[in-house]
């Protein structure tokens, strides 16, 4: 099955563009910038690097570092590197407001913010400002399928500080900037590696939390990473990192992980999951859509064009893609392989999906059922019989329905093929699904992807028809992550039982107008032994989970 990809180029605007607009970006920025009247002096922290001076954004224990610099700016020679250390500045530095994100292409559900090429900012927000305070620290990558987005476009800092911990969100190298591998660069490279530039930025922001959390009142030895999407993703390919040993004790995992499926490599042709070429390759063929293909001087041409001109180039050419690759130093081998075999970090995860993800993407279904068998034939290959039996379709017009649920069941699949690998290796592992269908004009599209974001950062669209539901699942919802962050297990008093996965029950725990524990539909089941074949047959691993 395909790899999970957010629509974030070239989408028709549709009723989902509200969802990311005025509250969001509004609960952010308006009212995080101004220091308490009752504070005369704002906060203030010194690190190695310099002196910063954050804001308040409630009480006189509730501050704000905004904008931190984690590493270098990746410019000039820079580009196309791993992230280098950030310098030191003299005098004190202001940090009361969001660093510019990552340089992208305009996307409909998103609001456009400033960007820069100088991009690698994170924000903490505390509610204890004293090194003595170790409070548990989260760290959040945002979605936007590695091409979009940025730190503050979900509001998370206040609510969660509030409840007890430090929290921290960064922004990392995106699109062409932060996966663009090429030959040049991979000789270039001490590793012989190139194109996860903008994993490495993540593991520069841990390593930045680590070494300097507890000026802000964080325990650096109790740090959980939380995605959601593409950040979800990317954090699976953390745990399958040996760079990322000792730099995180958890992960929260929303609508998002790499170990169930395969990734495209850096040079190695995959006949699966409808990768239709290899991480060099594309970016050989994005160089010539630059106008630059070979010579001795061609990284340094590269290097020197213009960030929007990159930009300009890429929006020409949306066949080219830029992910997260298996490239022997970062990700050393498939996500799958490795956690099949034990390899990834052994750390306690909390994962799930939302019932309806795929009704906001736009989805384009094959026109026939020819075009729908092929479909299935470039996903699966050999396998392909077994996932159409999977989602059959004996018309042209039953198609959209059994695309729509199989895009829906990708999700759910991937969160309980993470739950069964991480319990096969003797870590408790908490598995969700979100079914919560708002009320109002978006209420046809159910549980939609992302949704669960709102409840989280209690931040909802301006439309969004309230009633006591959403404000009780909004506080169970904070209230089973913030457990989970402290403790490692999201059990909490007063809150439904949410026992760790056990194979032999196949539970999750859902959350929507009723929070309760339900059973793994079979489908999704198939989905999973049609998926370890394909592993097996593409890695030579055995199928981990038929043993379960």
């Amino acid at each position: 099955m395909t790899g999970f990809q957010e629509p974030c180029r070239m989408r028709p605007l549709s009723n989902f563009a509200s969802l990311k607009t005025a509250c969001l970006l509004g609960l952010v920025l308006a009212g995080l910038g101004h220091a308490s009247i009752a504070t005369p002096l704002p906060p203030k922290v010194t690190l190695e690097a310099g002196v910063l001076e954050g804001t308040y954004f409630g009480s006189a224990n509730e501050a704000a570092f905004l904008g931190v610099p984690y590493a270098a700016p990746p410019v000039g020679e820079l580009r196309w590197k791993p992230p280098e250390p950030v310098s030191k500045w003299t005098g004190t530095r202001q940090a009361n407001q969001y660093g510019p994100a990552a340089p992208q292409l305009p996307a409909g559900w998103l609001p456009h913010v400033a960007w820069n090429e100088d991009c690698l900012y994170l924000n903490i927000w505390t509610g204890q400002l004293s090194p003595n305070a170790k409070l548990p620290v989260i760290v959040f990558f945002h979605g936007g399928g590695n091409e979009v987005g940025y730190s503050q476009s979900t509001p998370l800092g206040p609510p969660l500080s509030r409840l007890g911990l430090v929290v921290v969100s960064a922004n990392y190298r995106l699109g062409p900037f932060g996966f663009f591998a090429h030959p040049a660069l991979t000789a270039e490279s001490e590793h012989h590696s190139s194109g996860n530039y903008g994993l490495l930025d993540q593991l520069q922001a841990l390593h930045w939390v680590r070494d300097n959390i507890s000026h802000f009142g964080g325990d650096p030895n109790r740090v959980t990473v939380m995605g959601q999407s593409a950040g979800a993703l990317d954090i699976t390919l953390l745990m399958a990192s040996p760079l990322a040993a000792g730099l995180f004790q958890g992960a929260i995992l929303e609508s998002g992980e790499a170990q169930s499926t395969l990734n495209q490599d850096i040079r190695s042709p995959i006949p699966y999951n409808r990768i239709s070429s290899t991480g060099e390759a594309s970016g050989k063929k994005f160089a010539d859509d630059l106008g630059i293909a070979g010579g001795r001087d061609e990284l340094e041409r590269l290097r020197s064009i213009p960030a929007d001109k990159v930009l300009a180039a890429w929006q020409k050419d949306p066949e080219v893609r830029f992910e997260a690759i298996v490239d022997g130093w970062v990700v050393p081998e498939q996500p799958a392989k490795i956690f099949a075999e034990g390899k990834q970090l052994k750390i306690p995860v909390l994962a799930g999906s939302n019932a309806d993800e795929a009704t906001v993407f736009g989805l384009v279904a094959p026109k026939t059922v020819d075009e729908y068998k092929t479909y299935w034939q470039r996903d699966t290959g050999r396998f392909s019989d077994q996932e159409f039996a999977a989602y059959p379709s004996d018309s042209d017009a039953a198609i959209p329905e059994q695309f729509l649920k199989y895009h829906n069941d990708l999700f759910g699949y991937g969160a309980y093929s993470l739950a069964r690998t991480m319990t096969r290796w003797g870590q408790n592992a908490y598995l969700y699904l979100f079914t919560y269908a708002e009320k109002g004009k978006r209420a046809h599209l159910g549980a939609y992807h992302g949704e669960e974001l709102y409840f989280l950062s209690n931040a909802y669209p301006t439309d969004w028809e309230h009633d006591g539901e959403d404000e009780r699942l909004s506080q169970t919802i904070r209230g089973y992550w913030v457990q989970f962050v402290k403790t490692g297990n999201p059990a909490l008093s007063g809150l439904p039982e949410w026992p760790a996965y056990e194979v032999r029950k196949d539970q999750y725990l859902e959350l929507g107008r009723t929070v309760g524990l339900g059973q793994v539909p079979e489908r999704v089941k198939v989905l999973g032994r049609i998926m370890e074949e394909v592993v097996a047959d593409a890695t030579g691993s055995a199928a981990p989970n038929r043993s379960n």
